[in-house]
């Protein structure tokens, strides 16, 4: 039972952790930024590491979060420099 309680516990975790959260992108409402949100989220990328779980090692899960949302980030700028959109700011999130 509890072995099963804790399956279901690292499911649900590894479910919010695959929810795209929208405060990791700038709040900008144009369409080509949405375009790149939606793109974002639907890169190839982020399909292979969602697949990788590392399910009760608390650790890694915490660093599979972080490469997720550090890849969307990636993939929006990018797609956003393809559109000929500049970032704004000079100064690199902190990765943790």
């Amino acid at each position: 039972m509890k072995v099963l309680a804790s399956l279901f516990l690292a499911l649900a975790v590894l479910g919010c952790a695959s929810q795209p959260r929208e405060d990791i992108f700038p709040p900008d409402t144009s369409a080509d930024a949405a375009a790149c949100r939606e793109e974002a989220r639907r890169d190839p990328a982020l399909r292979d590491l969602r697949r990788s779980t590392f399910i009760g090692f608390a650790a890694q899960e915490e660093n599979l979060r972080n490469e997720i949302v550090t890849t969307q980030r990636r993939a929006y700028f990018d797609c956003m420099a393809l559109r000929g959109h500049t970032r704004q700011g000079g100064v690199e999130r902190v990765r943790r």
